[in-house]
């Protein structure tokens, strides 16, 4: 392939250029925009020219690759071909920008002009580099090693270079307008630690705000904090992973701290806050904490960000090579209710002929005519065969085959039956990770006790005659487990009114949140 002409020669031309680029149209945008990144990487043009002309594609840049991002590249696996060239584009323009501040590092060495922006090149080279390791994580893939490397090696760099904590602007990802590589660096290693596999696309987005709010309150040290109480996260500057929590080890010459106290403070007075009943509204949070619950998000990341880290149980193989699984709280209702369709409560109807006819013939009416009276039509409620890989308490992780029907995303609820046969449990997905080899598995964390199903209604709006399907799950005294039940999503708000329906229709209110997933939500209402 030949080589693209540069079409500037100079800051200026790049912003006319810019201008032309067709944004509403991402699918000739990016190929154009990338075209220029590279051709300008390899043209041999002044270094202060260079990095106006940089500063200038970064906007656009930013603004392409978050046009992507809003379309949940990666929020449901797996991705399909649109997707997958979607998501290449944008880690070939990060790249690509990455590059060109290196290529401007490169000539600072002998441009006493442009070595005195040394310390926002560098800063700009750990925002590409995290921005990289985001953009891997979004379409759920393990970050690469060699990503981890270069982040390492650029902030070690800027501590050789005593510019690590020098001010820089920075208006397109600094909340206050300034920051720094080491303010920059602790952002990108704090949003890999909070565990991005197992978050939703509204936690992804949540946790990326609150680190942009707080970010400034980060500190890098080459010695953990001082002070008693005090939380932080390790690092070693010479290995291609991520950070560790805080434990006995002792502190090598590559080992850096970054101290989280300044985040653990913030997160916890508004947790308090909002178990206190404040409104979410005066607390200063970001407007994404509208697509979460934002008290047990933060009390998860504050386990991630602050704490040791949650636990997490041993695996071991399972004792059944597959499981079958069916997807929402409607089909979990069929198999829960014996292959029952679900009907609006407490309403009449004639049976229709097959029905009488089951009833004649079985006593009851079957599964295979419940499931095709579902929606008025022939549709079938099917389990899908999933491999199961392996399990823990709780917990199992199982492979999705290639010919299965469904997505799988983080937040989904799913019934799943071990074997093939028994009963039907509820549980949720809490992690999705897409292999090397192009494999996806999927981890379900099942809800204790036995699924019952009944019907719920909002009684506070206008449709109130309108029931939907869910499930109730039972105590487990023994467990000091209360019961629980499992509704469309945001019907298990806090204080919302409902009606229950299990034989007749009964009032209640939602007391506890115990779960807020994409499609459901878990509480407790009394």
């Amino acid at each position: 392939m030949t080589a693209a002409t540069l079409a500037f020669a100079d800051a200026r031309g790049c912003k006319e250029w810019l201008n032309t680029l067709p944004l509403t149209h991402l699918a000739q945008a990016q190929p154009l925009a990338l075209e220029q990144l590279h051709a300008l990487n390899a043209a041999d043009m002044p270094g202060m020219e260079r990095l106006k002309c940089l500063e200038l594609m970064r906007e656009k840049v930013a603004f392409m690759v978050g046009e992507q991002r809003a379309k949940r590249v990666g929020a449901t696996l797996p991705i399909n071909a649109n997707e997958r060239e979607a998501w290449g584009n944008s880690a070939k323009l990060l790249e690509a920008l990455e590059a060109g501040y290196r290529r401007c590092a490169e000539q600072a060495e002998g441009d006493a002009g442009l070595a005195q922006h040394g310390a926002l090149v560098a800063q700009r080279v750990v925002r590409c580099v995290g921005a990289q390791m985001l953009w891997q994580a979004l379409a759920r893939r393990r970050v690469a090693p060699e990503l981890w490397s270069r982040l390492h090696d650029q902030y070690a760099a800027a501590e050789r270079s005593g510019v690590a904590t020098a001010p820089v602007k920075d208006s397109l990802d600094a909340e206050t307008g300034t920051s720094s590589v080491a303010e920059a660096y602790a952002q990108a290693v704090l949003m890999q630690a909070g565990a991005i596999g197992r978050m939703s696309a509204e936690q992804i987005d949540f946790s990326e705000a609150l680190v942009r709010l707080w970010g400034r309150k980060l500190t890098v040290a080459s010695a953990p904090p001082a002070e008693a109480g005090a939380r932080h996260l390790i690092v070693d500057l010479s290995q291609g992973a991520g950070p560790r929590h805080a434990g006995a080890e002792a502190a090598g010459p590559n080992s850096r701290f970054i101290d989280t106290t300044g985040v653990s403070l913030s997160m916890r007075k508004r947790i308090h806050a909002l178990h206190k009943g404040e409104d979410i509204a005066t607390l200063g949070l970001p407007a994404q904490a509208g697509g979460v619950d934002p008290a047990g998000e933060m009390q998860r990341l504050h386990r991630w960000w602050c704490e040791t880290g949650p636990s997490k149980p041993a695996s071991h193989p399972s004792k059944v090579a597959r499981a079958s699984l069916v997807f929402g709280i409607a089909d979990i209702h069929f198999f829960a209710s014996g292959g029952k369709a679900f009907e609006q409560p407490g309403k009449s109807r004639e049976l229709t002929a097959q029905e009488k006819q089951d009833i004649e013939v079985f006593g009851r009416i079957t599964e295979r005519t419940q499931s095709r009276m579902l929606g008025g039509t022939e549709k079938r409620v099917t389990a899908e065969t999933w491999p199961v890989v392996d399990e823990s308490a709780g917990l199992v992780r199982v492979e999705r085959p290639a010919n299965a029907g469904k997505p799988v995303g983080v937040g989904r609820v799913v019934g799943i039956r071990m074997g093939d046969a028994g009963d039907f449990y509820v549980g949720a997905i809490t992690e999705i990770a897409q292999e090397d080899d192009g494999k996806v598995m999927a981890t379900v964390a099942i809800f204790p006790g036995k699924p019952q199903p009944i019907a719920v209604r909002a009684t506070r709006t206008r449709a109130a005659d309108q029931w939907h399907p869910a499930l109730r799950l039972p105590a487990l005294e023994a467990l000091k487990i209360e019961g629980s039940l499992v509704v469309p999503a945001t019907l298990g708000t806090r204080g919302r009114a409902l009606e229950v329906w299990d034989t007749d229709a009964q009032p209640a209110v939602v007391r506890t949140l115990l779960e807020r997933g994409h499609d459901f939500d878990r509480c407790v209402a009394n």
